[in-house]
């Protein structure tokens, strides 16, 4: 997990290491932002969860937190948690369903461990990710949206599958309420071969497990690789692999949990969280997580 990130041949720009941080109750693999690339079309931030088994009474998950001008989008291949925000929502999401909360002009969410699994031993794996919204939706009011696995556009056959969780790629569109042109997808492959979708400026995989390759440049598990703009790789091999990417909505400031365009914007948002300003999370607003610093 600490191997440097390198640059690519062919259609491949460059591959980012995961990098170690805390969340709440435990930790997650890093790859984006990085000082070398900060977003992969509108994707901003992209944490990989496990794969880790969680011991009994380990953690409460994470505690009330905000956000503002930004989507983001929880998706478990094992486990499952809770979702509770400021606009009244409560949802366990499953293995292979997709949670999408935007942000907007500011929202307020707790992620916890289902109550019948915190006494147990359980599997986690999963990806946590942030969209910024482009300039005329960062101030739209705050909603969410779940959608099932089994309502997820899909297409495939023996050897390959994918499917399409938010925005469009391999001719499908995800029921997802996107804010702007975007794909993220996975591909799951057993001695198949998928092509990488074209359509979006900016695209980037990542090798969730398995033995996977793009013509032949082998993907280390839990890396993020860029592809160079215009390229159309194939995907192949054995294993499960997450493709996201879209069209740059332009230059965006990120600060803790916030993202904007005006960094004035965000300093507003540092203040009304420090005076509990935000909306609350009804139910399970404490306790709160301070601003750092």
């Amino acid at each position: 997990m600490t191997a440097p990130d390198v640059t690519g041949t062919a259609a491949v720009e460059l591959t980012i290491a995961p990098r170690i941080r805390p969340v709440g109750s435990g930790t997650v693999e890093r790859l984006l932002p990085f000082r070398r690339r900060r977003m992969v079309g509108p994707f901003i931030f992209v944490d990989h969860i496990g794969p880790e088994v969680v011991a009994p009474d380990s953690g409460r998950g994470v505690d009330a937190h905000p956000h503002i001008g930004l989507s983001t989008l929880t998706y478990l291949l094992e486990g499952r948690m809770v979702h509770r925000d400021s606009t009244g929502a409560v949802q366990t999401i499953e293995p292979g369903d997709v949670n999408w909360m935007t942000a907007g002009a500011g929202v307020t969410h707790t992620e916890r461990p289902h109550p019948d699994d915190r006494s147990i031993h359980r599997s986690v794996h999963g990806l946590q990710m942030w969209v910024a919204l482009p300039d005329e939706a960062e101030e739209l009011e705050p909603r969410f949206e779940h959608h099932r696995w089994a309502d997820m556009p899909t297409d495939g056959g023996p050897g390959a599958r994918v499917t399409v969780l938010a925005g469009t790629g391999w001719g499908l569109v995800s029921p997802v309420e996107v804010s702007s042109p975007l794909v993220l997808g996975t591909a799951d492959l057993d001695g198949g071969s998928v092509p990488i979708p074209l359509g979006h400026a900016e695209r980037a995989v990542v090798a969730l497990d398995g033995d996977l390759d793009l013509d032949g440049h082998r993907l280390p598990v839990g890396h993020l690789v860029v592809l160079r703009p215009g390229s159309s790789p194939r995907l192949n091999g054995t294993g499960r692999a997450v493709v996201l990417g879209g069209e740059p909505v332009g230059r965006r400031h990120i600060w803790w949990n916030f993202v904007h365009s005006d960094p004035d914007r965000i300093e507003q948002a540092k203040a009304d969280w420090r005076a509990q300003r935000f909306p609350t999370v009804p139910g399970d607003h404490e306790p709160w997580v301070p601003l750092p610093g």
